[in-house]
């Protein structure tokens, strides 16, 4: 059950960060984990390239896990 509580608050936090991530990270973020939706889907949707895409949820991944280390 401890597990479950801090697992459940791990996840709290991720969404605390992810919400306040800038656009267009936090949209390609949200549209990729929750969505489920393919890296040229989310650029059809946004006007932009698959690659385009690709490239700025790397940087949103990588913003995230950085705000994470740095709050450790």
């Amino acid at each position: 059950m401890e597990e479950k509580l801090i697992s459940a608050e791990y996840r709290v936090e991720l969404m605390k960060k992810l919400h306040l991530c800038p656009d267009p990270f936090r949209e390609i973020m949200y549209l990729r984990i929750f969505g489920g939706l393919a890296f040229k889907e989310i650029g059809e949707i946004m006007g932009r390239t698959e690659n385009w895409a690709r490239v700025n949820y790397y940087r949103g991944k990588e913003r995230l896990r950085k705000e994470i280390e740095d709050n450790e």
